[in-house]
């Protein structure tokens, strides 16, 4: 099996610092931290450009200066992510308006790396939900008898969907 009596895998076992990362993976399980860190790349992306010599800022005007604004708010939104994650919605939400209003005030959005990066860090705080630590004990599902399951709807739902399209309209 891969996993040790310590809860660790074989990585733990070769990797310095077992107890750290441990520390570390129980931290980032209980927050958004991949959308924290997506909106931070995207941040930071997005303050590349500008934060170049004075007269390249100067003759990008107003842009770069929206883009170091924009640049440290994404920052900042993904630092309250990670320190913060009872407010994620409203982090999220914030973020991802100035995501896309990043396109139309900086350099497309950071050449729409820095956009994409902030949209997906978005969606990403916002999805996410903490999980109960009693979860493992009440996650036991209940039997799903044949014919009765997302399974029959997976394969359904193409063939309801072609005959819509396809259907007696067509004739």
């Amino acid at each position: 099996m891969l996993l040790n009596r310590d809860g660790g895998g074989w990585l733990d076992r070769r990797l310095p610092l077992p107890e750290a990362r441990r520390v570390l993976r129980r931290w980032r399980r209980t927050r958004p931290f991949w959308g924290g860190l997506l909106l931070i790349l995207g941040g930071l992306e997005l303050l590349l450009v500008p934060l170049s010599p004075l007269t390249v800022l100067v003759s990008l005007g107003l842009g770069g200066i929206a883009a170091i604004g924009i640049g440290l708010a994404l920052i900042v939104a993904g630092l309250f992510l990670w320190l913060l994650p009872h407010t994620r919605h409203y982090v999220s939400v914030n973020a991802l308006i100035l995501s896309v209003l990043s396109f139309a005030a900086t350099n497309l959005g950071g050449f729409l790396v820095g956009m994409l990066l902030g949209i997906a860090g978005s969606a990403m705080g916002f999805g996410w939900t903490p999980v109960d630590p009693d979860a493992k004990e009440k996650a036991k599902r209940a039997r799903i008898r044949d014919g009765q399951g997302t399974r029959t709807l997976g394969v359904l739902l193409p063939v309801v969907l072609a005959g819509a399209v396809w259907g007696p309209g067509m004739g």
